[in-house]
């Protein structure tokens, strides 16, 4: 292993971790919506597994390019009993909640480490899951406002 800061060779891996756990549940959650009749949140929520999973993946590269390993650690779990699709969405927006804090943290961590690479990548990840942030968020918010016609006319 190269000279790598530990500081920021954790909390890339927790960074990283957490992305993966954010793929199994969205797509957990895509073949649930599916099955539902719900075409379009599926289609929303594969989309978001998708843009993770290309987190997840850059992050790897980043601490094989660091000199590092990444490691394989325990991560958050899809809930197998989950069907109702706005829990799933406020489920989701706490994930991404906890993802901007995370990413916020790794950010500083690596300036204060002057590891500009990583602070530059954690900020592109982080303009994502703050675009993810914003639609949960409105998707949700419409749904208590409109009920079953904007279900219908923008989920199925």
């Amino acid at each position: 292993m190269k000279n790598v800061n530990e500081k920021v060779y954790k909390m890339l891996c927790e960074v990283h971790t957490a992305e993966i756990g954010a793929v199994g549940i969205y797509m957990d959650q895509h073949t649930k919506c599916e099955d539902l009749g719900l075409k379009k949140l599926a289609e929303i929520l594969e989309k978001d597994a998708i843009d993770e999973m290309k987190h997840a993946e850059i992050l790897a590269e980043r601490i094989l390019f660091l000199g590092a390993r990444v490691k394989n650690q325990k991560h958050e779990l899809p809930v197998e009993k989950q069907v109702d699709p706005v829990e799933m969405l406020k489920l989701n927006i706490d994930i991404e909640i906890k993802a901007i804090a995370r990413l916020n943290e790794g950010i500083t961590t690596c300036f204060n480490e002057k590891d500009h690479g990583s602070r530059m990548l954690l900020e592109e990840i982080l303009k994502s899951e703050e675009e993810h942030l914003s639609d949960l968020q409105t998707m949700v918010s419409n749904i208590e406002k409109y009920g079953d016609t904007y279900v219908v006319s923008h989920l199925m």
